[in-house]
């Protein structure tokens, strides 16, 4: 059976004109520029984005910065699959999303089922606020019922769920968001071939381990990097501790059979490219 490759990135975005006046917070060009070289530039069978590709979803020039790194065609080439981020729907400062959502109309409000070769991917639209309560519970009864036919599918060996918001995180900007973990958490840790939770939101590192399943929180493509609760202040307990800030980074998950290698590679200041975390996913663990 041939090793999938799966590359994963989030949080492209460029800072909001008013973040970095109010908050002083980082532009990160520079950095958002070589992270997209180096995703583009490994080989992948699907590369998947966690959310917020641009800070103002209604600026044509956040549009022409973006393309600018991540060609249409290239991206097309790539086989990519997108997570609605918060900064993709739109608002008073980001914009009317009517650019985002001509190109990817498939994550709006939905569930995004894709299968490559005995892998399955699960990609959710976390913007509860974004949608009516019929909506969501559309979303969550979908999860729930793909989760179902994945373990009764013997051509499926594992599950991996991606989607902006994050269930478990110690982001100090971005608290957890609840309505992702009542509603996806539990059944995620009761099907039996799930593996991996991929979410963005808060931009760095961080991996948890529930109950012998990994959560990534992978918010690194670009955006200002934002601290994170350390030590006896986490809220949920990390198998990764970084400090702040956070290398700007993306993660390659090869897939053999049911088996994963995780490797993250993060931004150094060097301008080079270092592994910050590796780890395995095996069956049962």
């Amino acid at each position: 059976m041939p090793v999938i490759r799966i590359v994963i990135v989030g949080d492209t975005q460029r800072i909001l004109p008013i973040e970095r006046v109010a908050f002083l917070r980082e532009t990160n060009d520079a950095g958002r520029i070589a992270v997209g070289k180096a995703v583009l530039s490994e080989p992948s069978d699907v590369l998947v984005h966690l959310g917020d590709l641009v800070g103002a979803v209604g600026s044509a020039a956040d549009w022409v910065r973006f393309d600018a790194i991540y060609a249409p065609g290239v991206l097309t080439a790539k086989h990519l699959r997108v997570c609605r981020g918060n900064h993709d729907c739109g608002g008073l400062l980001m914009g009317n999303p009517r650019v985002f959502n001509q190109r990817y109309p498939e994550s709006l409000q939905t569930l995004q089922v894709r299968d490559v070769a005995s892998c399955r991917l699960l990609l959710l639209d976390t913007n509860a606020s974004h949608m009516t309560m019929a909506q969501w519970q559309a979303q969550r009864d979908a999860f729930a019922t793909q989760l179902h036919l994945s373990d009764a599918d013997p051509d499926v060996r594992s599950v991996v769920v991606f989607g902006h918001h994050s269930p478990f995180t110690n982001g100090r900007w971005h608290p957890p968001a609840p309505e992702v973990y009542e509603g996806f958490v539990g059944p995620f840790l009761q099907s039996k071939k799930t593996r991996l939770f991929f979410s963005g939101h808060v931009h760095g590192y961080e991996r948890f381990l529930i109950e012998g399943r990994h959560f990534v929180v992978a918010g690194g493509g670009g955006g200002a990097r934002f601290a994170h609760l350390h030590g006896k202040k986490q809220r949920q307990r990390a198998e990764l501790d970084l400090p702040d800030p956070n290398p700007l980074h993306y993660v390659v998950v090869e897939i053999d059979d049911a088996n994963f290698k995780c490797v993250t590679r993060g931004l150094t200041e060097t301008g080079t490219f270092a592994t910050i975390d590796e780890f395995s996913s095996l069956p049962g663990t």
